[in-house]
Formats: C-alpha cells, structure tokens, sequence
C-alpha cells in the first residue's frame, strides 16, 4: 500500500510537469484566408447540387481600417427530374471600412 500512493504521487507530478512544458510554447498560427466554403446536397431523387466559394484578402492599409478581398464561386444542379443545370461561375470584390 506505501509503494501505491508512491507511484499516484509520482505520476500526478510528472504529469503536472508535462501541461507546464506544453504551455512554454507559442500556440500555431491560424490561417483566416483565404476563406473556402463548399456546400454539397440533395438526394437521389431530386438531384445534387454542388456550390463552392472563395474570398481572398488582396490589400489592407496599414492602419488596417480598409481593405479589399476578391471573391469567386461555382454552383451547379446535377442529376433529378429535370437533369443538369448549366454551371453558375461568378466573381466579385467587397471593400470592407472598419470604423
């Protein structure tokens, strides 16, 4: 029974020591752009459809309060009753003002 609570104690401790070395390093970084979005649904007997969109920052200011990102994205109908739609392609700019 000593030798028991030896080891709980030993363990308790090595692993207090192992969440102290963890927090010494710097968390990685977090990749906000470009942003991807991909929807996919449907069913068999009503078809599928498919869109994908993409926003890509290009400039910002150096004061961070204005910026201007450019977009692109696809849709389409596939399949169903009434079959394939013709592809949507589409692509645009948004000018973004923080106050």
């Amino acid at each position: 029974m000593k030798y028991l609570w030896a080891i709980v104690l030993l363990c308790a401790l090595s692993a207090a020591l192992v969440v102290a070395d963890d927090k010494s390093q710097p968390p990685p970084p977090q990749i906000k752009d470009p942003q991807v979005r991909v929807d996919v649904g449907g069913s068999p007997k009503d078809g599928y459809y498919v869109n994908a969109d993409v926003r890509k920052n290009i400039w910002t200011s150096d004061n961070g309060r204005h910026s201007f990102d450019a977009t692109a994205g696809y849709g389409q109908h596939l399949g169903g009753p009434y079959g394939n739609s013709r592809p949507d392609y589409r692509g645009g700019g948004i000018y973004t003002y923080r106050w």
